[in-house]
């Protein structure tokens, strides 16, 4: 009601004011709630810590109402009441990543968005700095970022990171602090309302795939096509009754793919 009302009634003199109550709602919200996290520290599986149960719980939230999404929050939590007050919305040019909020075992997660794509890339599609792909054709020849897999580092791919709820990314080593200052985020962290629900992946670790830094699991094998892949000119078409869609295996992902997948009816 306090941020509703500093938005409604135009007392709120910046977007650190508004990060700031939204920041203080989430964990006003959390409080007496128990959490994954919680349950996690605790050891106590019978614990009931579930915010979800189902992918319409869950809601695409970002630093601000304005900002693109990058993570994933339940609905109770007010986002989009919040949002609802504010003279704005993320941009649709594209530009943001895209995910969409699931319910995964009882918290909600951003997981990048499947989608069919029609287009043959001779060097597959192109990736975007969280992972996801994009219906679009990777650059026929993307200049080097590394040569091994200790070029590359993790780091938060938003103000969260997943171990505040949000989503990592791999960059070169190099490039880690002026990819950080890029993002922008506030030097208080408290200012942006994370879930604070890790979405870490234990498994995924800093890689360095066809030159290009990406998370993925650790192998010494190179990757492997996924079956039925598809989007690049010398894989099979898809049958006729099914789509070449994106985002759908997340072992094509790395390697700019998409797999044949029945088409909805």
């Amino acid at each position: 009601m306090i941020l509703a009302a500093c938005i409604g009634h135009g007392t709120c003199s910046s977007w650190s004011d508004v990060r700031l109550l939204l920041a203080l709602l989430v964990a006003t919200s959390a409080a007496g709630c128990f959490s994954a996290r919680d349950a996690a520290e605790s050891g106590d599986d019978d614990l009931p810590f579930e915010v979800c149960a189902f992918d319409t719980d869950c809601v695409l939230a970002g630093p601000s109402c304005c900002e693109c999404p990058t993570y994933a929050t339940s609905v109770t939590s007010g986002w989009l009441d919040i949002c609802g007050n504010v003279d704005c919305t993320p941009p649709t040019d594209g530009s943001c990543a895209p995910l969409v909020a699931r319910c995964d075992r009882g918290a909600c997660v951003a997981e990048c968005a499947p989608q069919a794509c029609d287009l043959s890339c001779p060097t597959g599609f192109a990736v975007d700095a969280t992972g996801c792909v994009i219906c679009a054709c990777a650059g026929s020849s993307p200049p080097p970022q590394c040569a091994i897999d200790d070029d590359c580092v993790a780091v938060p791919a938003d103000c969260c990171g997943c171990a505040r709820g949000g989503r990592d990314t791999a960059v070169p080593r190099a490039e880690a602090e002026s990819y950080l200052g890029g993002l922008g985020c506030p030097l208080d962290a408290s200012e942006v309302p994370c879930p604070d629900v890790s979405t870490c992946d234990a498994a995924a670790v800093p890689r360095c795939v066809t030159g290009q830094c990406q998370l993925g699991v650790t192998s010494q094998a190179p990757p492997q096509l996924p079956p039925g892949a598809c989007g690049r000119p010398e894989l099979p078409p898809c049958p006729a009754d099914q789509l070449c869609v994106i985002n759908q295996d997340p072992d094509a992902n790395p390697l700019g793919v998409g797999v044949c997948t029945p088409a909805m009816p």
